[in-house]
């Protein structure tokens, strides 16, 4: 495994630095699109034939037109902090998280989970494919994974089940407490 050379790990709370980033999160977004064969981001609203395909031409334009508006909600309505992983100043890594459950609707997470007050959902993951490897994901995730059990939160994600990230979150220690409509629920307990 190569070293996490000059990996700078950045840790936004404020909701105008989200939105500072939103052009770069959404490159970075769709390279992730184009690495994981169009899995993730799911955009999981949209008939498969709809999906913003890769081979095209305009595809990014595609992509920001489809992808764009979910990422600004995600910003500005539903996450509450981000951890950005840097290496000489390009973005190959995030994860966000969501604690303030609150009043938000989000489609993918059981309501009764939105109702509690004592867990933490991590979101938007990913690492970007050619710094794959390096253990970036797994400083991150910890980092993740310790912020929302200092908020006295008890962390859990929804994902796919399709995903190389469900590995990632066994392996992590991640146990599975809900299948619901296309996702899965795991959470991970003290170590």
């Amino acid at each position: 495994m190569k070293k996490l050379e000059n990996l700078v790990i950045k840790h936004l709370l404020d909701k105008n630095e989200f939105l500072d980033l939103y052009e770069e999160l959404l490159m970075f977004m769709a390279r992730i699109y184009v690495s994981t064969n169009r899995k993730y981001p799911a955009m999981e609203w949209l008939p498969p034939e709809e999906k913003p395909d890769p081979t095209r031409e305009d595809f990014l334009d595609d992509f920001k037109k489809k992808y764009g508006p979910f990422l600004k909600w995600r910003l500005i309505q539903e996450l509450d902090e981000i951890f950005l992983a840097f290496i000489e100043k390009k973005l190959v890594g995030i994860i966000a998280l969501n604690h303030n459950l609150k009043g938000k609707k989000i489609p993918w997470i059981p309501e009764e989970y939105l109702a509690r007050n004592d867990v933490g959902f991590i979101e938007l993951f990913a690492v970007d494919p050619a710094y794959r490897g390096r253990g970036i994901g797994k400083t991150l995730f910890r980092r993740a994974v310790q912020r929302l059990r200092e908020l006295g939160k008890k962390p859990c994600v929804v994902t796919f089940p399709n995903l190389e990230a469900v590995a990632f979150y066994e392996g992590m220690g991640g146990k599975k407490e809900k299948t619901y409509k296309e996702f899965v629920l795991y959470c991970f307990e003290e170590e």
